[in-house]
């Protein structure tokens, strides 16, 4: 293991003594922020394409003088500057990207939004959060914000204009910095009461995650990935990051379609697909997939619960390239399972606690299932190293391998027994023609309540109420049987998981 780790850091320039020399120059020059890694990255990867969005592709030599430009106007033109909270609600694009670094080099506390929030919620979050500066795109005014708001703002559209103005910035000298500001990811969906899960910038915090990815995934192989994962979501922010550090190719889209996906992953000959099963449904059931998505090497999921069915149907067409990595925003990345671990087992497993994770199985339930308490060294501000609750049902087997069999607050009391939709979920997902599903429970007079089921079926594909109820009969309990079953397109977020709403 250390050996692979040692080659890993070495090819990536991190311990050479050239690289070492210039990782601490650019910690000198940008103090302790995202700003530094693209510093560094641009000793390495200067005439490499570092993002690739809307029709344009930038190299990392231009990166950092665009981020740094970014920078100055930010701090000129709309007076951001050390310890202000700044909101991001942003689609994943180039000025969106740019930010990141940007307001870290001004020692902003960053809070990214969660762009399927309405507006009446925002208005509260912005006043609760005691956000000092909105920074938003235009597509994003009439849905997401409120008609007055309680705070500064700047679009996107309008930072990109400030930034064409390239002279009125080069006399402009940024501060000293020693370290940047927080990065809070608002966890609770769209509800609006939301969690900051913040993190500091810090190089040794991530490093056991990091050595994970090299170690497991070897990800510094690659060249390319494509993140269609929102930055506002712990997944695609920590892909990002990483991915900039890697000096990697990295493909973006504001919005999540299928066909626009294979057509990126083809032209740009994605390697790394980090996504959400359901992304990835939908990506195979889009006429050409197979042909289109043989550049793929490695598929990372997370985010949601990953069914046997697609880790087959994946494994099918690209070999053994499906990872499935299990996280919380609170307490970061902790398991990860790699394909032989996924195809070792019966159903879906993610694996075991990774390097400096501590995981327990508590309030234990009927058929060993409990709750999962987890402990380490990088979870967000104020909890590292405390236990914490991740809310999360889970069973562990005799080699230690834990599978995943719900969430807590969705159990459903149906006529007195505990039931989880999530594990309902798994088995209509099995059958042939079920794309996706979506169980959740409904009052009923006679048993207090009872599941409905929502079925996505694949293209092309018929399947009647009666013929699934049929089906599933010898593989559920009564009350895990649902009533009542709609055939429909699921709603999917824009983090790519299904709404529970």
């Amino acid at each position: 293991m250390k050996f692979i780790l040692f080659k890993a850091l070495l090819k990536l320039h991190f311990i050479t003594p050239l690289g070492f020399l210039r990782l601490m120059y650019s910690f000198v020059c940008e103090g302790l922020t995202i700003m530094s890694i693209l510093r560094f990255s641009r000793f390495y990867y200067a005439n490499d394409v570092a993002f690739v969005s809307e029709q344009e592709k930038i190299t990392y030599g231009e990166l950092y003088l665009l981020a740094i430009r970014l920078t100055k106007v930010l701090r000129t033109e709309h007076g951001i500057n050390e310890g202000m909270r700044v909101g991001v609600l942003c689609r994943n694009h180039t000025i969106s990207a740019l930010l990141l670094p940007a307001l870290s080099r001004l020692g902003v506390n960053v809070r990214l939004l969660n762009t399927d929030i309405m507006s009446e919620k925002m208005d509260l979050l912005l006043r609760n959060k005691r956000i000092d500066c909105l920074i938003f795109d235009e597509e994003l005014r009439e849905r997401c914000l409120p008609v007055k708001l309680p705070c500064r703002s700047v679009s996107t559209e309008t930072l990109r204009i400030q930034m064409n103005e390239k002279s009125k910035y080069d006399a402009v000298s940024l501060p000293h910095i020693l370290r940047g500001g927080e990065i809070a990811v608002l966890t609770g969906g769209t509800s609006g009461n939301y969690k900051e899960a913040s993190r500091k910038t810090s190089l040794f915090q991530f490093l056991p995650p990091f050595f994970a990815l090299l170690k497991d995934i070897k990800i510094q192989d690659y060249k390319s990935v494509f993140v269609v994962l929102p930055f506002y979501h712990g997944f695609g922010l920590g892909v990002l990051i990483i991915a900039l550090a890697m000096g990697k190719k990295i493909c973006m889209s504001r919005h999540f379609n299928a066909e626009d996906a294979l057509l990126m992953i083809a032209d740009e000959n994605v390697e790394v697909l980090p996504i959400v099963p359901t992304m990835l449904t939908r990506i195979l059931q889009t006429p050409e997939s197979k042909e289109r998505i043989r550049s793929v090497k490695c598929i990372i999921s997370g985010g949601d619960r990953l069914d046997k069915k697609l880790v087959d149907e994946t494994h099918g067409i690209l070999g053994p390239v499906m990872y499935n990595l299990y996280g919380t925003s609170e307490a970061g990345f902790f398991m990860m399972a790699t394909p032989a671990d996924l195809e070792a087992n019966e159903e879906t497993t993610l694996s075991k606690p990774i390097r400096g994770v501590e995981c327990d199985v508590r309030e234990l339930r009927d058929k060993g299932v409990g709750t999962l308490w987890v402990r380490s060294k990088w979870a967000m501000i104020g909890t590292q190293n405390q236990w914490q609750n991740t809310g999360d049902l889970m069973y562990r087997n005799e080699k230690g391998y834990y599978f995943h069999r719900g969430i807590a607050k969705n159990m459903v009391v149906c006529g007195g027994e505990n039931v989880f939709p999530e594990s309902v979920e798994q088995v209509i997902n099995q059958h042939p023609d079920v794309a996706a599903s979506k169980v959740f429970g409904i009052p009923n007079p006679d048993f207090g309540f009872v599941l409905k089921a929502i079925v996505e079926l694949r293209d092309n594909a018929t399947l009647s109420e009666d013929d699934l109820k049929i089906w599933l009969k010898p593989k559920l309990s009564r009350t895990e049987l649902p009533h009542r079953i709609e055939f429909k397109k699921l709603e999917v977020l824009s983090t790519g998981k299904r709404s529970r709403m």
